[in-house]
């Protein structure tokens, strides 16, 4: 192989991972900044919801950004705040922000038939 080449081989590689790794530092600094937290909807059977316990700030804005990774549509809500961000659609990522202004557990669920065990989709939202 030719010095030419190599130089070449060893750019494309770090010009390569040094995108992923950017791509990735990038969305985790974009998470950590604007988002309270991640919150990931699976049919029950495919685990349900990711995590199925969240913590936020009493009195403070909180932000959640919801993924639906699955092939069906979702609903989130959390009846006892009145918060609700709708049906959000197969590969659709919904932002729902709120402020809770009062300290408990308050369980939150998902508001559209997406499978047999639907009834089970529910997590705890858990305000400090």
């Amino acid at each position: 192989m030719k010095k030419q080449e190599f130089i070449a081989i060893i750019i494309f590689l770090f010009a390569t991972i040094g995108v992923v790794v950017g791509v990735f530092a990038i969305e985790k600094y974009r998470l950590s900044k604007f988002y309270t937290v991640e919150l990931i909807a699976r049919a029950p059977e495919h685990g349900n919801w990711y995590p199925a316990k969240i913590k936020v700030p009493s009195g403070k804005e909180a932000t959640i950004l919801i993924r639906n990774i699955e092939t069906v549509t979702h609903g989130f809500a959390i009846p006892d705040l009145n918060v609700s961000a709708g049906e959000i659609k197969a590969g659709e990522v919904k932002v729902v922000r709120f402020t809770p202004q009062k300290k408990g557990i308050f369980p939150f669920m998902c508001t559209v038939w997406c499978s047999d065990y639907h009834m089970e989709m529910r997590g705890e939202l858990i305000v400090e």
